[in-house]
């Protein structure tokens, strides 16, 4: 098994809306996502003072809201895609109602930093309303793909507020808060049970 370095990242916030309304969340509905990023590791050599770095997720489709006990809900997800784009214009624009003119298209009219396809998306929601996610992706493509690493593990999660917490333009249905991750996977050595056992002591 592979060992893993560091993980680098980039901090997001945005807003999601599923078609149908959220909640609830009905077989079927799909989810969107739209972001902007507002930290940056190093690795990733964006300046976030001259250029954005906008995320788009779209294609996930809901399983539909499961209960696990004590009030909260879990949700799967299939499918779908996540885009990252860098791009100067820094002209993201949420509008109310998406899709509307501006979103999700000012969110992918840069150069493509980065595609993946989820092999996993969770949501857990919360008696209160708010919640998490989280979900792994395989990198596609995008010029992050070989100029900051290689063999990458790629990770997408973070936090929601409905909007009886949030302060959410209109029609949208989640206001978001995370992180997209990258680790790269390093060399890995074999190495006797007494050698490891001495690293410990």
């Amino acid at each position: 098994i592979p060992a893993f370095g560091q993980a680098s990242r980039i901090d997001y916030y945005g807003y999601a809306w599923e078609t149908g309304g959220f909640p609830p969340s009905e077989p079927g509905d799909v989810m969107v996502f739209t972001g902007v990023g507002d930290y940056a590791d190093p690795i990733f050599g964006v300046n976030l003072a001259v250029e954005e770095v906008t995320f788009y997720i779209y294609d996930l489709v809901s399983s539909g809201a499961m209960d696990i006990g004590g009030g909260n809900l879990m949700i799967s997800f299939s499918g779908g895609y996540l885009e990252i784009y860098r791009d100067a214009a820094m002209n993201a624009d949420w509008g109310i109602a998406p899709p509307n003119p501006t979103s999700p298209s000012t969110f992918m009219d840069g150069s493509l930093f980065f595609q993946g396809a989820f092999n996993s998306l969770t949501m857990f929601i919360t008696p209160a309303g708010g919640g998490s996610f989280e979900g792994t992706l395989d990198g596609l493509g995008g010029s992050m793909i070989d100029d900051v690493c290689t063999g990458c593990v790629y990770t997408w999660g973070g936090s929601f507020s409905d909007p009886s917490g949030a302060q959410i333009p209109d029609g949208y249905d989640l206001q978001v808060d995370g992180v997209f991750e990258i680790e790269q996977t390093v060399s890995t050595e074999e190495a006797s049970w007494g050698s490891v056992k001495a690293l410990f002591n």
